[in-house]
């Protein structure tokens, strides 16, 4: 499976295994994808009802998605940058 950019922070996503959609997340913020939403400010049900654009607020504050994982951050590794 293909690393995708993050459409939060931009740095690329680890493909996750699942049954019924393409799943990825972010190692660095923790965004994961959601293909059931169709705007950047719609709720999604993969990040706790935040929309894309809270959750890049969110990174842009706290290095998260969320503030709560603000813990877990960490700085990109050199093959999670986008080429």
């Amino acid at each position: 499976m293909k690393n995708y950019p993050c459409l939060c922070c931009g740095y690329l996503t680890l493909p996750v295994p699942a049954k019924d959609a393409i799943a990825y997340i972010c190692p660095v913020c923790f965004y994961e994808n959601d293909v059931f939403i169709s705007d950047d400010d719609e709720p999604s049900d993969e990040n706790h009802g935040l929309t894309l654009n809270q959750c890049r607020h969110n990174f842009i504050k706290y290095g998260a998605v969320q503030p709560q994982l603000k813990k877990y951050t960490r700085k990109p590794l050199k093959n999670e940058l986008p080429e």
